[in-house]
């Protein structure tokens, strides 16, 4: 009966748990919706909603993953053949150091994404990353931001809250997105990798806006001699659903122009930066001490396997001389028996003819 009584307590509790992880996520969209609803004139409130969006959240479970970030190694490859991508890509739009295609998209519906490759002579691959990754100095910059913000930070991993006007009458679009940045060991290569995250994970903490749950980012750049030196190479590919009924063209319009302007955009700031000595956030100086980890973890591994070779090469040589002094030893045994048994035969023939 006590077994039966407990059985009965733990289904109840599990049933209970996944009931709680089901609607979870419902009930924070909710609530978040309702609190805003009921406090949206007190300044204090926007802090408060996106704390309470983020419970939940880790970059293991919803970042960009180890696997994606260490494709991140065929960037040489990639550059190599950036203004040749083939693969499905078309060329678009052409003009001086820079080159603009589109691919479509698998599945239902008339989807693309773009790719957009260049090289800028006069800014260095540093301010050309600080540029984009300085949200506050972004603000001045780029007049399609509404609001843009880092809501969490892990190493080189952010969430970022992005919301962009449209043209009117349409309503704002809200991008949720993860953001993470590497850098190669020979500080050549950088990546700046985004993906959105969906509402279920992180609700909107607005109902003026409209949540664009669909969208990529990926920022590749290679530096002509170092870091700090003017002369860089980048490849930008993209891909979103502005959660809108606007003719394709139209929006195929929007797109195929609004990247190689955002790239103007980043290019005026970035010289901005460097004419003016403007201190910046910089988001790759996390990227780079995760470099120097992975630098550091590689050749201390390399290390431990050298020792572990070096021991086993040493006790291989150490067993191959025990081996060579036992072979040695055995003929000598061999030769002091039949010494012995030649004295004794010699000494029963002796004692044989002393008989006769």
């Amino acid at each position: 009966m006590l077994n039966r009584n407990w059985s009965s307590f733990l289904f109840k509790q599990v049933a209970l748990y996944r009931n709680f992880r089901q609607n979870w996520s419902r009930f924070k969209t909710k609530a978040v919706l309702y609190s805003y609803s009921f406090y949206r004139g007190d300044r204090r409130f926007g802090k408060f909603a996106l704390a309470a969006s983020t419970a939940g959240f880790t970059f293991r479970d919803h970042g960009i993953s180890d696997d994606r970030i260490a494709e991140c190694e065929n960037c040489e490859e990639e550059f190599a053949h950036r203004k040749t991508p083939g693969k499905g890509w078309e060329l678009l739009y052409e003009e001086k150091d820079m080159l603009a295609f589109r691919r479509r998209i698998d599945g239902p519906y008339e989807m693309y994404e773009y790719k957009c490759v260049g090289t800028y002579y006069d800014i260095s691959p540093r301010t050309f990353l600080d540029a984009q990754n300085d949200l506050k100095y972004r603000k001045e910059w780029d007049d399609n931001i509404v609001t843009i913000e880092v809501v969490k930070e892990e190493n080189e991993n952010e969430l970022i809250r992005w919301v962009s006007k449209f043209p009117y009458p349409m309503y704002p679009r809200e991008y949720v997105y993860v953001r993470r940045t590497w850098v190669s060991e020979d500080e050549k290569y950088a990546v700046l990798d985004s993906e959105s995250v969906q509402p279920e994970v992180f609700p909107s903490i607005s109902e003026s806006n409209v949540r664009v749950r669909s969208y990529t980012s990926r920022m590749s750049i290679r530096a002509h001699s170092n870091w700090e030196s003017h002369g860089v190479d980048y490849i930008l590919t993209y891909c979103d659903n502005p959660e809108a009924n606007i003719p394709r063209y139209v929006y195929n319009w929007m797109v195929n122009k609004g990247g190689p302007y955002f790239l103007r955009q980043v290019h005026k700031a970035a010289r901005e930066i460097e004419s003016s000595g403007r201190e910046v956030r910089s988001a790759t100086e996390k990227a780079l001490l995760r470099k120097n980890d992975r630098v550091l973890q590689r050749q201390t591994k390399e290390n431990e396997e050298k020792e572990k070779k070096r021991n086993e090469e040493e006790t291989k040589l150490n067993n191959q001389e025990n081996e060579g002094e036992k072979k040695l030893e055995k003929p000598q045994k061999a030769r002091s028996t039949t010494a012995s048994t030649s004295f004794v035969l010699q000494s029963e023939q002796v004692n044989y003819q002393r008989t006769a």
